[in-house]
């Protein structure tokens, strides 16, 4: 969940202000792994989807990886229209309604628009749809919901993929182009990905022309970077009469974090052509609570470390302890240690691919232990505020903007 979309980010970007701080005060937080009792102890309840219309209704073509189905007998209004259409709501003002999105970015601003205009009961659902699929939980059984799809295809989490390695033998298809696939590319966060072992790379502007390569009689799973390909790629399959098509919540950026988190110690062989770590925001809390020695290093830039980037939603704080050393100056930078044995920690916005570059670069020069936090200090923030048992996390990050707290 470290990730937006592109056209999402955008959107959020623009909408979007005091992120967190009206939390369980304008309106009250609800864990997905919680929606169920949660609805059950708030009789005649109503579920508000404010999502786009596409991803509503599953046919969204900018970000397909977004088409994720929806919560049977939601109402929906998107965030777009609803200051024009709250007062369609108002019957629903003293009663309880729970409102999501995809990650739960438009769903505060919207719990916030409607407290503001006199709504008394609001729930907001903390990661949105997405997290659902993340935990491996849009198919759990529960009374009070369910979620529904016009999609042909499945989605499975990363979680899914590693518990059910044993007992489905995937035809697991790559649809990046092969730079990536090989980690040859000039993205160091496409190299950062890996590869299944036993995964088949067919391109996906390739997969047209190669459908004899892939068997009909076995189940298939989809991966790509970030899920939008893949989606692609399985709509392909499904209209070519291949009936067991699944793809990866999130493509292998998904993948990747589920590894830092677990360990992976069990799903599908995966390998690696990297010569730095990746840490989770877990992994680097027992480090910085350990008292670990370690030089912990901000690549994002000047105006960002300083709260004063033109981007007022990239203005969030800095991680305690940090050095700002701007990931376009770090290979010349005189405030590297001496040493190199010390261990050095990077971290970024999110995963801007220039964080991972400068990883590989300081160990081009010589550098034995370097590692980058996954998610940058933005996963520390929305972790905090959208995972459950991780609401510590946001101690780790300091001078806050007010706007964006």
């Amino acid at each position: 969940m470290h990730r937006l979309p592109l056209f999402l980010l955008l959107l959020c970007t623009a909408i979007v202000n005091a992120q967190f701080k009206n939390d369980n005060v304008k309106y009250t937080t609800v864990y997905p792994e919680d929606l169920c009792k949660t609805l059950q102890a708030n009789p005649g309840y109503t579920l508000l989807d404010v999502r786009s219309q596409g991803e509503f209704d599953d046919t969204l073509s900018s970000a397909p990886g977004l088409n994720i189905g929806r919560i049977k007998d939601a109402l929906h209004i998107s965030i777009q229209e609803l200051p024009q259409r709250w007062k369609e709501l108002l019957s629903y003002k003293d009663k309880p309604l729970f409102i999501y999105c995809s990650h739960s970015q438009r769903s505060r601003r919207a719990s916030r628009m409607l407290a503001d205009s006199g709504f008394t009961k609001l729930f907001n659902v903390d990661g949105g749809l997405t997290n659902f699929y993340v935990q491996g939980i849009a198919q759990n059984t529960c009374g009070s919901y369910s979620i529904v799809s016009n999609l042909s295809y499945k989605i499975i989490s990363p979680k899914q993929l590693a518990d059910n390695s044993k007992s489905v033998n995937y035809f697991i298809l790559d649809v990046r182009a092969d730079s990536s696939f090989n980690s040859i590319s000039r993205s160091a966060e496409a190299n950062l990905f890996g590869h299944f072992n036993d995964a088949v790379n067919i391109p996906f502007e390739k997969l047209g022309t190669s459908f004899s390569s892939i068997p009909t009689d076995k189940p298939v799973l989809i991966v790509d970077e970030y899920g939008s390909e893949s989606a692609k790629a399985a709509k392909l399959l499904n209209d070519k009469g291949y009936k067991e098509v699944s793809i990866l919540i999130n493509g292998m950026d998904e993948w990747l974090d589920y590894v830092a988190e677990t360990g992976n110690k069990q799903g599908p062989k995966w390998m690696q052509n990297v010569h730095y770590k990746i840490i989770s925001a877990e992994e680097f809390e027992k480090l910085v609570n350990n008292k670990k020695d370690f030089q912990l290093i901000d690549a994002r830039s000047a105006d960002e470390f300083k709260n004063a980037s033109k981007n007022y939603w990239e203005n969030i704080g800095n991680i305690q302890g940090a050095t700002n050393i701007p990931a376009s100056d770090i290979a010349a930078s005189s405030q590297l240690p001496s040493s190199k044995n010390k261990a050095i920690i990077l971290y970024g916005f999110n995963n801007q691919d220039a964080v991972y570059a400068a990883a590989e670069q300081l160990t081009k020069q010589g550098y034995t232990d370097v590692s980058v936090l996954r998610g940058g200090i933005w996963n520390l923030r929305w972790s905090s505020h959208n995972i459950k048992g991780k609401e510590r996390l946001n101690k780790l990050v300091e001078n806050v903007p007010e706007q964006n707290l």
